[in-house]
């Protein structure tokens, strides 16, 4: 059993065991093992023996042949979304950062992004933009109960979610990635700022301008680490890893989110729907055509980080004009 297989498995069980139980613990129990070697198998640190999986899959009345049954057009992949399998954004990051642990320990690891929307990494940063865009996601992309009569505040810095995004950056800024940037990122993170403040939501104007402010230094910090070619923290200096940040620009409004991570021969696909719900796959082909996807991409498109200083400039005072047209708006 791969390490993929043995994700699904696991993913799987945890799916079927209350949410009071935890996994780890079930694990250590069945298989008769200590809580970190439990912990081992879940990281892909050690792989499940046939017999374990069999005795996993018997317990919980999974059939491993129906899991793992590939062929040249059928393939399995993990499906994430919120409210159907995820009960919450905070389980969501949680699994995001389990994610971001086991990609530390790989090796030559790569990020390839193409993105639509702000990478939330990087907003985790900037916490009153990542609070903002965690409540229009829970307001008006989940429509969630709690939240269908309530006001952004300030309040929302509380979340729970801010310290685990806290965590996640603390980790993105240490991986080698590519990212595809198009007009399109900046104005999905703007204009709800916008809506929300004519509609109400955002009920003063002091608070509406302040988010623009933030998003006018995220933008700085952005240029800052394009023109240095390395992704740091807003109150360092520099880069931690030189070089491992690449930043294309394409003018085409991009389709959906796609990442694919690389470790060495080994390619994980990511495809992120309905804002954070995503499709995760190791399959060869899948992988392979959706790297060759991104790459064709990246030839169309022009590399702003470390050179191209003219149209990087040109990028991102648009955007920073862009910030303006929608700040003289509300004022």
């Amino acid at each position: 059993m791969d390490t993929f297989e043995q994700k699904i498995l696991f993913d799987l069980i945890d799916e079927k065991l209350p949410s009071h139980t935890s996994l780890v613990y079930e694990l250590s129990e069945l298989l008769n093992v200590s809580t970190d070697s439990a912990y081992r198998r879940l990281r892909g640190q050690t792989k499940l023996s046939l017999e374990e999986a069999v005795l996993l899959a018997r317990k919980f009345g999974l059939s491993l042949d129906a899991m793992f049954h590939h062929t040249k057009n059928s393939f399995p992949f993990i499906y994430r979304g919120l409210n159907y399998n995820v009960p919450s954004l905070e389980s969501y990051y949680r699994q995001i950062l389990t994610e971001f642990d086991r990609i530390d320990v790989m090796e030559n690891t790569r990020i390839l992004y193409a993105t639509k929307d702000v990478p939330m990494f990087h907003i985790f940063a900037f916490p009153e933009i990542a609070a903002f865009r965690l409540f229009f996601w829970k307001k008006t992309i989940y429509d969630i109960e709690e939240y269908k009569n309530k006001d952004f505040t300030l309040e929302e810095l509380d979340s729970p979610i801010l310290n685990i995004g806290k965590q996640m950056i603390h980790k993105y800024i240490k991986f080698p990635s590519l990212e595809i940037w198009s007009d399109e990122v900046i104005s999905s993170t703007i204009n709800p700022i916008l809506y929300y403040y004519e509609s109400g939501v955002i009920e003063k104007r002091s608070l509406a301008l302040h988010l623009l402010d933030r998003i006018d230094e995220f933008l700085d910090h952005i240029k800052r680490q394009a023109e240095l070619g390395g992704k740091f923290l807003p109150e360092h200096n520099g880069p931690i890893n030189p070089g491992n940040f690449e930043m294309y620009y394409n003018e085409v409004t991009l389709t959906n989110n796609t990442i694919i991570l690389e470790s060495g021969k080994k390619k994980y696909a990511y495809l992120i729907q309905n804002a954070v719900d995503y499709l995760l796959t190791d399959n060869n082909t899948f992988c392979e055509r959706t790297k060759d996807w991104i790459e064709n991409l990246t030839r169309k498109s022009v590399k702003i980080s470390t050179q191209a200083e003219k149209f990087r400039r040109k990028y991102f005072a648009e955007t920073h004009r862009y910030v303006d047209r929608i700040r003289d708006r509300i004022k």
